[in-house]
């Protein structure tokens, strides 16, 4: 990933451009380091996302609206205090590092102007947020420490802000770039850059180098040093050049990284965008809101995962004694047959042999007594562990379907907690397994959610089709909102998602029908693109199941089609 002093000085140019003079409205704090600045600028509501998170530290103007905490964090409120009305004076980078700095000038207690520094340092697990002073004084950070031994600073309030130290020469130094070029005798001139120079990754490196049109296995001669500091120039003001064509690299057909423009030097695929915040939102926002996904459903993914072993445990345990009490009805018939030849057997003896007049040949069976009891006693005895072992049956056979049907709900829940993504969806399936006995609540957990999540919901052939993402959801479509002439529609033997074709008094098309079954089966187990079984039938077929567990359902008199998972997202209606 491209995201070096070269690239983060063009995107700081940009930012520059789009937000210099705006005025901030609001500041809000989605996740736990990131902090979103909404600004109002010509007209146009503009929100600059900046996130010190360490996989994906990233600064752009994002489109996307996320939901905010219920209470605001201390560092939320001690910027919206400083800065809330401010203008932006304008964004650029410091120490030739990839540090931003958004200059605001706002009204302090006193209704006094007063210059703020809303410093950005993106710098991998380093990275960060502070509110700096007009005196270059530390007003708040996202991150303290007290002393970091890797920066070699103190970031606490009330301390000066420093610059992290530098070991390497400054990109924007030419002169000084250009002499130890001139002093480079190695065979590797993109590790040598890559070493010696701040500002570069490697991608960039090579692209320098392929501009300049250099040998990166030679050593550079004094013509060759004049080329690459060219190169260099071109790439500190790409912006001013016709070269600049923000874009993002593409594997397997997704947006993957983002550059400057396509880098030449590379055999990636490229696909263009409109700005370098839009080509960051495109790459980095996708994974950063899969990393988030994973982090806010990790402590679901845990509780579940510990569920289902606690529940496939104690179907073993079952089984076991299942299995030791598998031997009831043998000795119900040694009890009788010593009933039936009590006249044969003597206190003492240490076992009885008579004829199993259970077997049509009646052979020999040899029966083990207690010598201890009479022949009375021994049948008791018996009788005594057949009806033992008889209720032992009845009540692990009750526990064994239990534990199943226990089991099943779980395994049911799996999908939502894989593909829930806003903090409404994951309220949801956190209330599902706290019913299910997975999760115990807390009140400690600052929750976000406001309001219900909304289920799917596609337009077909101008019939509404809505899918649920979990159970609950599942619940409440397929038992309140359908009516019984609706099309219901579910993957076959696979835990997934309810798909519901509101009929509105029309009759349902098959193409809408098979359409609405590739969804589900998209919103299933089944992968995309695969071939799978989808049972579909009239809503008034289908029936809670008896354990009563939400999203679980007996259908009959229902179809089956053989379709391909899709998922039709041209079909998906926006919220």
């Amino acid at each position: 990933m491209p995201n070096d002093f070269i690239t983060l000085t063009a995107l700081s140019k940009e930012l520059d451009s789009a937000v210099s003079g705006g005025k901030i409205d609001k500041i809000s704090m989605p996740e736990a380091d990131e902090i979103n600045i909404h600004i109002r600028k010509g007209g146009e509501n503009l929100i600059l996302a900046v996130s010190a998170n360490a996989q994906n530290p990233r600064i752009h103007l994002t489109t996307v609206k996320k939901t905010n905490p219920l209470t605001a964090p201390a560092f939320c409120m001690r910027l919206r205090k400083c800065l809330a009305g401010g203008v932006i004076n304008g964004v650029s980078m410091l120490g030739n590092d990839r540090i931003f700095d958004f200059s605001v000038t706002a009204r302090n207690e006193l209704r006094d102007e007063a210059t703020y520094s809303v410093i950005a340092e993106t710098m991998g697990r380093y990275s960060n947020i502070l509110l700096v002073d007009d005196n270059g004084v530390i007003k708040d950070t996202l991150k303290q420490a007290s002393f970091d031994s890797a920066t070699k600073r103190c970031l606490l309030p009330s301390v000066k802000y420093e610059l992290p130290p530098r070991n390497k020469i400054p990109c924007t130094d030419l002169g000084a770039v250009k002499q130890s070029l001139l002093n480079y005798n190695g065979s590797d001139l993109t590790g040598f850059i890559m070493s010696a120079i701040s500002g570069f990754s490697v991608a960039t490196a090579k692209e320098l180098i392929y501009i300049a049109g250099a040998d990166n296995a030679a050593v550079p001669d004094e013509k060759t040093a004049d080329k690459i500091i060219s190169a260099l120039l071109l790439l500190l003001n790409i912006n001013a050049d016709s070269a600049y064509s923000p874009c993002c690299s593409l594997v397997n057909g997704a947006e993957d990284d983002y550059f400057i423009f396509p880098y030449r030097s590379s055999s990636l695929s490229f696909t263009s965008a409109p700005t370098l915040s839009a080509a960051i939102e495109l790459c980095i926002g996708k994974k950063d809101e899969k990393y988030r996904r994973n982090e806010h459903t990790k402590h679901l993914k845990k509780a579940h995962a510990a569920a289902v072993t606690k529940l496939k445990k104690r179907l073993e345990k079952c089984r076991a004694r299942l299995a030791e009490a598998s031997g009831l009805e043998k000795n119900k018939k040694f009890g009788e047959l010593i009933t039936a030849n009590m006249y044969k057997i003597r206190r003492g003896d240490k076992s009885a042999t008579v004829q199993d007049y259970y077997e049509s040949d009646m052979p020999d069976i040899t029966i083990p007594l207690d010598e201890r009891l009479t022949p009375g006693q021994n049948a008791q005895q018996y009788f005594k562990r057949y009806a033992k072992q008889k209720r032992t049956l009845e009540v692990v056979n009750a526990q064994i379907k239990e534990s199943e049907n226990e089991l099943e709900y779980l395994l049911s829940i799996e999908p939502s907690i894989e593909t829930c993504s806003t903090d409404d969806e994951i309220a949801e399936v956190e209330a599902e397994l706290i019913v299910a006995g997975a999760l115990k609540p807390s009140g400690r957990r600052n929750k976000t959610r406001t309001k219900a999540a909304r289920p799917y919901f596609y337009e077909v052939e101008g019939f509404t089709v809505a899918v649920g993402k979990n159970n609950l959801q599942n619940d409440k479509l397929t038992f309140k909102l359908a009516n019984g002439g609706d099309i219901w529609a579910h993957a076959k033997d696979s835990h997934g998602s309810h798909v519901i074709v509101f009929a509105e008094g029309r009759e349902i098309p098959e193409s809408v029908i098979r359409t609405a079954c590739e969804i589900a089966c998209f919103h299933s187990q089944a992968q995309a693109g695969s071939k799978t079984v989808c049972d579909y039938t009239f809503r008034k077929n289908v029936k809670r199941h008896p354990s009563g567990k939400p999203g679980m359902v007996l259908y009959t008199t229902y179809n089956s089609a053989t379709v391909t998972a899709d998922e039709h997202r041209d079909l998906l209606q926006k919220d």
